[in-house]
């Protein structure tokens, strides 16, 4: 049957360990052999190839060995784990583009190809400038706490009585902020003037804007910063994003029954893409283990006897 069903695919994922599907007598000449145009899309941990291929990897796994892990947290409590698996994320979000990609591809060639995903590769390459400024600048990334490395003032304050981030990256939004606060006379200090200059001085700087920020809650900052044109929001515990009001808006959550029990409902995500104004939303309740179990073979059947 899963010949059969390879014949009649475009695209085919896994995400066994490196070579799993090979010993099974599916490998990847094997597979373009059985259906030519099929995408064929191996996730791992490391690679197909390499010393590391073999090991086992769970999303933490790949947090620690990318790096990302020691610039997550501030000097005393770095490294920290990321609060969600984001390398598992990533993993999933370059595989969907790799398959899209190559399935584009296929239209001009006719062929199909091997995707050789590694989740550790495509986390290194999710972290950007961090990596960037060690390969080509040489500077050694440290962690950076609440702030943001490459601009200040830009990062995250207390209030009278939460948190806020506040990303006053240009120098006409510093300028405002100052305004804002009262504290115009900030923008004519020599030592934080001029951007670089910010940077250079960004925990004294960080102690002065702290100390107007703490006049007035987060919430009030949240609505005159950005009126203004500086980029500011509070931070949210998950229970208070998900009640979002722009989320609610855009119809984000969608609830639908639960699997196998209609009287229960269940709440599930979107992924973010409005298509001409409407979300992609699931219609119903996910399946139950093996409820489209004859609908598949029935398809196979069909798919095999029109000798596709």
């Amino acid at each position: 049957m899963f010949t059969d069903l390879v014949r009649g695919a475009d695209v085919l994922v896994e995400n066994f360990r490196a070579g799993v599907l090979g010993r099974l007598g599916f490998d990847a000449d094997r597979l373009r052999a059985i259906n030519p145009r099929l995408v064929y899309c191996a996730i791992t941990g490391f690679g197909q190839t390499g010393p590391s291929s073999q090991a086992p990897a769970y999303d933490q796994i790949i947090q620690g060995l990318s790096g990302m892990m020691s610039v997550t947290g501030t000097e005393d409590t770095a490294p920290l784990r990321v609060g969600f698996p984001v390398c598992d994320t990533i993993g999933g979000l370059m595989a969907a583009l790799s398959i899209t990609s190559a399935l584009a591809g296929r239209e001009r060639t006719g062929q199909g190809c091997f995707l050789d995903l590694s989740m550790l590769e495509a986390s290194v390459s999710a972290m950007g400038w961090t990596v960037s400024h060690h390969v080509i600048g040489g500077v050694t990334p440290v962690p950076a706490g609440r702030q943001n490395a490459t601009a200040a003032p830009s990062g995250t304050f207390e209030t009278a009585d939460g948190l806020l981030n506040i990303a006053a990256n240009r120098q006409s939004q510093f300028e405002t902020l100052c305004r804002l606060l009262g504290r115009e006379d900030l923008t004519t200090d020599p030592r934080f003037a001029e951007r670089e200059a910010r940077q250079r001085n960004r925990d004294a700087l960080d102690t002065e804007l702290t100390g107007a920020l703490r006049t007035r809650p987060a919430r009030e900052w949240e609505r005159l910063l950005p009126e203004a044109g500086v980029p500011a929001a509070r931070v949210l515990s998950v229970p208070e994003a998900v009640e979002s009001g722009q989320l609610a808006h855009r119809r984000f959550f969608t609830d639908v029954p639960f699997p196998g029990d209609a009287t229960r409902v269940v709440r599930t995500c979107g992924n973010g893409v409005l298509v001409d104004g409407q979300p992609l939303a699931p219609t119903g309740p996910a399946p139950v283990l093996g409820e489209h179990n004859d609908q598949v073979a029935d398809l196979v059947t069909r798919w095999t006897g029109a000798g596709r």
